[in-house]
């Protein structure tokens, strides 16, 4: 019975080296664990974002395409130096 209050009263020092091997074993299969979810969720994150990534490219490749026609006029077009209007 006093085994089982010492189990439940266990207090983590951060000094792994000096606690027990039993217990070290179990906290480090805790934070293989913490690790390993944490790993599965940033996995699925990154797919969902990859799809927002390639949509954004897409439109600001758009964008910069309408940008070159409406910065780049035509010899057709008339200026305002050359068409009516001009001093």
């Amino acid at each position: 019975m006093e085994q089982t209050e010492q189990k439940q009263k266990f207090r983590c020092t951060g000094d792994c080296l000096n606690c027990p091997r039993v217990q070290r074993e179990y906290c480090a299969s805790q934070k293989t664990l913490e690790n390993q979810r944490l790993l599965i969720a940033m996995q699925e994150t990154l797919k969902s974002m990859s799809g927002t990534i390639d949509d954004l490219k897409e439109k600001i490749g758009a964008i910069q395409d309408n940008e070159a026609m409406v910065f780049a006029p035509t010899s057709e077009e008339p200026i305002a130096q050359e068409g009516d209007g001009v001093e």
